[in-house]
C-alpha cells in the first residue's frame, strides 16, 4: 500500500507568492504535516510526492519521512499529476496494491480517518473516498448573480482526500477518463460508471485554498497536536 500526495498546484487563488503546500503551519511545512500523516500508517510502504513542475522552490526544501521518499512533478491536469506519481510507483506494486491519493492542502487529515478509509476499502475490495455532509444550505445560479433554485443537501456529499484505489483500475480509468472533467479520483471512475464507496470523514479534514484557511488549518492542527 503506497500513498501519493499530490502537491503540484500552483496556488492561483492563494495570496501569496509561496505556494501554500510549501508554507509553514503549526511548526511544520504544510506538505510535511501530510506527509507525517500517512509516514505513521504501518501499511504505508512508501510515499510520493508529486511535486510543481514550473517552481523549484521544493527542491531546495528538505522534507523527512522514515518510509522512502519519491519525487516526481505533476502534469497539466490533476488526473495527469496523479498518473504521474503512479508510473514512478509501478515498478514497486502489483495490479491489486491500494494507493490512497491525498491533496497536500488538507494538512489537517488525522490518522484515525485514513485508517477508517483503509479498513473499509480493503474489507469491502472496493476503491472509495472520505466525505463529509454539507451543512450550508446550497443555492443554484444561472448566471452567477441570482438565485435560481435552493438544492435539496441532505443526498450531498463534500467529496475529501485521501482517496483510495486498487493500483491497476485507479490507471486505467485515469488513461481513459477525459482529463478536463476531473477533479478527483473518484470523479473519474464515475466517469467509467463506477460508484466508489463514500466513507465519512472528520470535518476538520479542510483544504488550505485562501489565505484565511491558515488560522483555522493552524488551530485544527494545533489541537491535534494536544489530543
Amino acid at each position: 500500500m503506497y500513498a501519493i500526495i499530490v502537491a503540484a498546484g500552483s496556488g492561483q487563488r492563494f495570496a501569496s507568492d509561496t505556494p501554500k503546500q510549501f508554507l509553514e503551519i503549526a511548526g511544520k511545512l504544510a506538505i510535511q504535516h501530510s506527509i507525517d500523516a500517512f509516514d505513521g500508517m504501518d501499511e504505508i510502504e512508501g510515499i510520493v510526492l508529486v511535486m510543481p513542475k514550473n517552481q523549484r522552490l521544493w527542491q531546495d526544501i528538505e522534507l523527512t519521512a522514515n518510509k522512502p521518499l519519491m519525487y516526481t512533478t505533476g502534469g497539466d491536469s490533476r488526473a495527469q499529476s496523479v498518473l504521474h506519481g503512479l508510473l514512478i510507483l509501478e515498478p514497486s506494486v502489483t495490479n491489486n496494491s491500494w494507493i490512497l491519493i491525498h491533496d497536500a492542502a488538507r494538512v489537517c487529515i488525522s490518522q484515525s480517518d485514513i485508517q477508517k478509509l483503509m479498513d473499509t476499502c480493503t474489507q469491502q475490495n472496493q476503491g472509495g473516498l472520505l466525505v463529509k455532509p454539507i451543512n450550508d444550505t446550497i443555492k443554484y445560479s444561472d448566471n452567477g448573480t441570482h438565485v435560481k433554485k435552493t438544492i435539496d443537501r441532505s443526498k450531498l456529499r463534500a467529496a475529501l482526500t485521501p482517496q483510495m484505489f486498487p493500483f491497476k483500475q485507479l490507471l486505467e480509468v485515469l488513461e481513459e477518463s477525459n482529463s478536463d472533467m476531473i477533479t478527483d479520483e473518484a470523479s473519474a471512475f464515475e466517469q467509467s460508471g463506477i460508484m466508489p464507496i463514500m466513507v465519512k470523514g472528520r470535518s476538520d479534514n479542510i483544504k488550505i485554498t485562501h489565505i484565511e484557511d491558515l488560522l483555522l488549518a493552524e488551530f485544527i492542527l494545533r489541537r491535534h497536536q494536544n489530543d
